[in-house]
């Protein structure tokens, strides 16, 4: 990977390497001061600090010891296999995080769900929060919505130099809880090219999602918001998985960054 090309997280994960795995943050900023990435027009301002500050914050990999000090947590891969729904819908909305979250591994993307599901909901017997990569999304939607903001099911989040913004995200909703989750997404600032899904079990959804987005305030964003069944969900995980097992055995390296 060129270094241009990493992204903060790397900038920082390499910082902690060279701290022999633990730092506080002005030794973090000592080591990042010299790294391309604060000397680019964007980040050639006092804020780039404030960013490293974001990114032990929001990724997993960084764990807090208190008083500035941070720890790098080793990164251990699940292992996700092939995976359906059972219609019981306590059980398939975890099933679906999970599905959405691997996905967005496999693609590339840093991914989040809310804390709460991170320790109460599973997928293939492990927590969500062995699946995600950001743990926090505090920094990136601060304001007045930020509450419902963190209780959107998955978030998947690339990386400029400004930091993480939102790529895609998406809402897991029965029949009397789509409009609820149409609400949520909206709440996600315009500033952001996230594209909005609403993932449901059946058509009676999909029928209901058709009708609320041709309401207000929906309306004016229809471009931004798409609806898909569960079983279209799991069609594109299973497709994938196979993929990257064979790209992977090819030899073929996923480029992030």
């Amino acid at each position: 990977m060129k270094e241009e090309k990493f992204t903060w997280k790397d900038v920082v994960r390499n910082a902690l390497l060279e701290l022999g795995g633990q730092g506080h943050l002005s030794e973090i900023n000592k080591i990042v001061g010299g790294n391309p990435k604060t000397k680019t027009k964007i980040a050639n301002n006092p804020t780039w600090q404030a960013t490293i500050r974001r990114v032990v914050r929001q990724y997993k990999i960084f764990g807090p010891l208190g008083e500035g000090v941070y720890k790098l947590l080793e990164e251990v891969p699940v292992k996700a296999e092939p995976q359906e729904f059972t219609e019981e819908p306590e059980i398939d909305h975890g099933i679906a995080q999970g599905m959405l979250v691997t996905l967005g591994e496999i693609y590339g993307y840093e991914t989040y769900v809310p804390p709460h599901d991170q320790t109460i909901r599973n997928f293939q017997g492990k927590e969500l929060r062995d699946f995600v990569s950001v743990s926090d999304c505090t920094d990136i939607f601060r304001g007045p919505n930020l509450a419902k903001i963190r209780e959107i099911d998955i978030l998947w989040f690339a990386e400029d130099d400004y930091g993480l913004f939102p790529v895609y995200a998406f809402e897991v909703e029965e029949t009397t809880r789509v409009k609820s989750g149409l609400d949520r997404l909206l709440k996600i600032p315009r500033r952001f090219p996230t594209l909005f899904f609403i993932i449901g079990p059946s058509i009676k959804e999909k029928d209901l999602f058709s009708q609320y987005i041709n309401q207000t305030p929906f309306r004016g964003f229809k471009d931004k918001f798409l609806f898909r069944l569960y079983k279209e969900l799991e069609e594109l995980y299973n497709s994938a998985l196979i993929h990257n097992d064979r790209r992977e055995q090819f030899g073929i390296i996923e480029r992030r960054g």
